[in-house]
C-alpha cells in the first residue's frame, strides 16, 4: 500500500474575490502564504518519499513550504493543473452566469460530459491528472509515501478515480485551501482504495477560526 497526501494549494486573491483561475498563475496572497506556512508546520513530522506538484506558481510556492528543508524527489507537471476554464477564466459566477445563462448553474449541479467555451470538462481534468498520478507511483514501492499538491478541482477528480466515485458528485467533495486529504491506494482501479482523510483544514483554526471552502 502506498499512502497518498493531497494538499491543495493556498489562498490567492482571485480565490478571495470568487474568480476562476484554472490555468491562469496567480500567486499566492498574504492569508494564502500564511496558510501555506500552517500546513507545512502541520506536516514537517510527515514523511515522504516522492513529492509531484503542479507547476503553477500557487502549487509550487504551497509545496515548497510543506518541503523545506527536506530533500526529496520532486517532479512539476502540467499534468495536475486546474481545470482550463477557457473563456469563464478571471470571472466570478454570476459574471458567468450573466453572459452564459444556465450553463455554469448546469456544471455545477452536474458537470459529466459538459464543456466549458473553450476549456476543459472534468472528464478531460481526471483523464490527463490520474494518468500522470498513475505514472509516479509506478516508480515507488509499497509503504512509501507521495504527497500531491495542486487544485482543488483537479484534487476532486483524483478523488473520485481514486475510489471509484461518480464524477457528478465531484463538487460534494470539499477542498478549502491548503486542504489535506490522504488516500490509502492498494493498485490501479484496486476495491481497496480509501479515503482515510478528506478536506482537513484544523491547522488554519487557530489563524482563522473555523471550517471552510476558502
Amino acid at each position: 500500500m502506498i499512502q497518498i497526501y493531497f494538499v491543495r494549494h493556498g489562498e490567492t486573491d482571485w480565490n478571495h474575490l470568487g474568480k476562476h483561475q484554472g490555468f491562469s498563475d496567480i500567486p499566492l496572497n498574504e492569508k494564502g502564504m500564511a496558510q501555506a506556512v500552517d500546513v507545512g508546520d502541520a506536516l514537517r513530522d510527515v514523511h515522504f518519499d516522492r513529492a509531484i506538484v503542479s507547476d503553477l506558481v500557487r502549487a509550487r510556492v504551497t509545496s515548497e513550504e510543506i518541503l523545506k528543508g527536506r530533500y526529496i524527489p520532486t517532479t512539476f507537471t502540467e499534468g495536475l493543473r486546474e481545470i482550463n476554464f477557457g473563456d469563464w477564466e478571471s470571472l466570478t459566477y454570476s459574471e458567468i452566469n450573466e453572459r452564459w445563462p444556465g450553463q455554469i448553474e448546469a456544471i455545477y449541479e452536474d458537470p459529466s460530459q459538459k464543456p466549458i467555451p473553450n476549456g476543459e470538462t472534468v472528464e478531460m481534468v481526471q483523464e490527463r491528472a490520474y494518468a500522470r498520478l498513475i505514472e509516479e507511483l509506478s516508480l515507488m514501492e509499497d509503504g512509501e509515501r507521495l504527497l500531491v499538491v495542486c487544485h482543488g478541482g483537479t484534487i476532486r477528480t483524483l478523488l473520485c478515480a481514486l475510489t471509484g466515485i461518480p464524477l457528478n458528485c465531484l463538487w460534494r467533495l470539499a477542498q478549502g485551501n491548503t486542504a489535506v486529504s490522504v488516500v490509502d491506494f492498494w493498485g490501479d482501479q484496486s476495491p481497496y482504495n480509501r479515503i482515510c482523510i478528506l478536506n482537513d483544514t484544523s491547522h488554519t483554526h487557530v489563524r482563522e477560526g473555523g471550517y471552510g471552502e476558502d
